[in-house]
């Protein structure tokens, strides 16, 4: 006990000595509670993720089906209310704001690429969105909506110059990387290849508006296509902005050994399989296995089987959940490779990938936004998509000579977005339904089964905007579709042909 009360006695006496030396504030801190965090923390928090082969979005894009025996739903294309990404844009914030402390100013570029990504994202989905008055609820708690072509010409001035400023960062800091980069180990370049290549997606996007003076959707492509030094853009699929998986907390993919109701609950849908077997696509066998039926038919030639275009069927999106389940079940329909898919690493989560770039530039240089060789850009699209699937050099030659060769006119531009949707294939997030969207390539099949009598174009606003910001969001229904209805098959300005 004495020896007890000695020791508080003397920490007490040091505590007092000590604080004899400090602020008040300085004595409020609690080191347990830091106040402040490395911006390359919050980095890796806002850096959007990509999303993995077999994820349950893909069965929009019409790339598989879930086929369950105990759950036999069709495809539910009744699309609700999205939600606003706000939280991930007050999290930017706060990253510029630790980054000014912090004296690390690519963080404070960086942050305009990030911000004109979400905005992004939001209003392609939802339409008008707060942007101006955005994010300042101390002061304006109800903000306005602002015009969906004013968030698109602020996102690529934001993206633009994410890219100019970050080329200035790495002329003038040479070796310079940036810290909590998962995607490129920190490499600025490749981020500015990324941005280049997004802006690319974004501006392909815009092309029902091409003729805009003011947004300038040809001028902005090709100030980008025709000074490289300035906008350097994506090499080859080495530089894709993607995340390779393995057995690890945070990198498995979907489609894994730990999760064995996938294998047998995923079947590969007719829209994308029937693609692949219309062109005779050396992609086919390396995405997909022979039905169960085909292999049994020749049960000691398996290499013959794999090579035959018609050994591989997929399940008919717009057919009842128990039709499919019947055909798999039967037999009749193709699973996903399982060498390929069925492990711990599968394929790579691209988020922004070069085969889609040179697809877009593909898609600029046809439409005559450039003066670049199209059939150059497509070759260059179709190999690398190819040669992500592990398809070699010499089969890829011949499928551009023969089956799939670029074309002109109407047919050729078709065979582009038919090959953006080949490249996108459970990959891209989300990309390929709104390519579909806004090309009609492919025509998905729908039927009543999938509770629509057409396909969504968009998402409601979050349902909270009517009681929390009432005024606003009825004006802004108003204004864009002439009345106050807000569901799946309102028309947004991005849609609207000139």
């Amino acid at each position: 006990m004495k020896n007890t009360l000695a020791k508080t006695i003397g920490f007490l006496f040091i505590a007092g000595s000590a604080s004899s030396c400090l602020d008040y504030d300085e004595l409020r801190l609690n080191p347990n509670n830091p106040t402040t965090v490395p911006p390359s923390l919050l980095f890796t928090a806002v850096v959007p993720a990509p999303m993995s082969s077999f994820s349950d979005d893909y069965i929009f894009a019409q790339y598989h089906v879930w086929s369950a025996t105990d759950n036999a739903a069709s495809v539910n294309y009744r699309f609700g209310s999205s939600s606003f990404n706000y939280g991930n844009l007050r999290n930017i914030d706060k990253m510029v704001s630790e980054a000014e402390k912090a004296n690390a100013p690519v963080y404070i570029i960086m942050a305009k690429f990030l911000r004109a990504y979400q905005y992004v994202e939001m209003t392609k989905r939802l339409g008008d969105l707060p942007l101006s008055e955005a994010m300042q609820g101390n002061t304006i708690p109800r903000p306005k909506y602002d015009s969906q072509k004013s968030i698109y010409l602020q996102s690529l001035n934001w993206l633009d110059e994410a890219s100019t400023e970050l080329g200035t960062f790495i002329e003038a800091n040479p070796g310079a990387n940036i810290l909590g980069d998962f995607y490129f180990d920190g490499n600025l370049r490749k981020w500015q290849q990324a941005i280049n290549a997004y802006t690319i997606r974004v501006l392909i996007s815009l092309s029902k508006k091409a003729n805009d003076a003011e947004l300038d959707v040809k001028g902005r492509f090709k100030n980008i296509v025709n000074n490289p030094s300035q906008y350097p853009l994506m090499g080859s699929i080495a530089d894709n902005m993607q995340i390779t998986h393995r057995d690890e907390e945070g990198f498995r993919g979907n489609y894994n050994p730990n999760n064995g109701v996938y294998r047998v609950s995923v079947v590969l849908a007719d829209t994308y399989v029937d693609l692949l077997k219309r062109y005779e696509d050396p992609r086919l066998p390396r995405v997909a296995d022979p039905t169960p039926n085909a292999l049994a038919a020749n049960p000691g030639n398996e290499a013959a089987v794999r090579a035959d275009f018609n050994s591989y069927a997929g399940a008919d999106v717009s057919a009842s959940g128990a039709t499919n389940v019947s055909r798999k079940l039967n037999g009749d329909l193709s699973f996903p490779n399982e060498a390929r898919y069925w492990n711990f690493v599968g394929q790579p989560s691209i988020l922004i990938g070069y085969a889609e770039q040179e697809l877009h530039i593909a898609e600029a240089a046809h439409l005559g936004w450039i003066a670049a060789d199209a059939k150059t850009h497509y070759d260059n699209g179709v190999s690398a998509s190819m040669a992500f699937y592990g398809v070699d050099g010499g089969e890829a030659v011949e499928y551009l000579s023969d089956q799939a060769a670029y074309t002109s006119g109407v047919a050729g531009l078709r065979r582009i977005h038919e090959q953006l949707y080949l490249a996108y294939a459970e990959n891209s997030g989300w990309e390929s339904f709104f390519m579909t969207r806004r090309t009609g390539v492919p025509a998905y099949k729908i039927s009543s089964e999938n509770n629509v009598e057409r396909v969504p174009v968009r998402w409601a606003y979050p349902t909270t905007e009517d009681t929390d910001n009432q005024e606003n969001y009825r004006a802004a229904l108003q204004l864009q579709f002439g009345s106050e209805v807000d569901d799946r098959d309102q028309v947004m300005w991005l849609l609207k042909d000139e």
